[in-house]
């Protein structure tokens, strides 16, 4: 138990120092990033969503957690082919990558959220008791996240057009969820279709717990928690099927 606690915390070390190496603004890429956006969508939007109160906040509460989102499948789905050397060359079980990959996400997430939290609270974020769950929900949307990278990153590395893939359909995706615009704007004859996206409810429980104030529903939590189960399940299931020629096909 030590040493693969030991190692996942290598491999995280080592992912974060590679990440912002040779990077001038390192580690405040992950604030501009969202901040420009935001100001983008700002300028945009704001009049045509200008019945969203105080959206500003609303608007960064979904761009933060898509960031974090998007940079976690970016960092699994490549987690095995990136370390390529490390398992041609010595015995560390496949899991370990991905997971490292998500810690590192993880980390970096939760050192943004402290400055962030001062923006939002420029922007109007009233912190109370609920605001503590972003914690516990974190972790679950952090299992989601893994799940559906172990699956993307296996098939990676047989096909290295899920990588490529996975770029050309994130921005589709980005516009498919409730990031800067509600629910509320959608048609109500159509408003199904953006519930088949996963992502429609975990940004649904984030914004409940920083922009509304209140915890999940529920079934929010109930819909959430399954959701990264069986992603977690199917991404177990993935990796454990297709580990066998893993190493020969790196």
């Amino acid at each position: 138990m030590k040493n693969t606690i030991d190692t996942v915390i290598n491999l995280t070390r080592r992912n974060l120092k590679l990440k912002y190496k040779n990077s001038i603004l390192g580690y405040f890429w992950s604030l501009l990033t969202p901040l420009f956006y935001l100001s983008i969508f700002v300028f945009v939007f704001s009049r045509a969503f200008g019945s969203v109160e105080n959206y500003p906040l609303y608007a960064l509460t979904g761009l933060i957690f898509w960031q974090f989102f998007n940079n976690g499948i970016n960092q699994i789905i490549n987690s095995f082919i990136s370390n390529a050397g490390i398992i041609k060359t010595i015995f560390v079980p496949l899991k370990f990558f991905p997971i490292s990959a998500i810690y590192t996400e993880l980390i970096s997430f939760l050192l943004s959220l402290i400055p962030f939290t001062f923006v939002m609270l420029f922007f109007g974020l009233q912190l109370n008791a609920q605001s503590l769950f972003i914690f516990p929900y974190l972790a679950i949307f952090s299992f989601f996240i893994l799940g559906i990278g172990l699956t993307l990153a296996s098939l990676n590395v047989y096909l290295r057009d899920v990588s490529i893939l996975w770029n050309t359909l994130s921005p589709a995706l980005f516009y498919f969820s409730p990031i800067v615009y509600t629910a509320s704007f959608v048609p109500q004859e159509y408003l199904w279709i953006l519930k088949l996206n996963p992502l429609y409810y975990f940004f649904e429980g984030t914004r409940s717990i920083l922009y509304h104030g209140v915890l999940p529903s529920l079934m929010n939590l109930g819909i959430t928690a399954t959701l990264a189960t069986v992603a977690m399940i199917i991404g177990v299931f993935t990796l454990k099927k297709l580990s066998p020629g893993m190493v020969s096909n790196l």
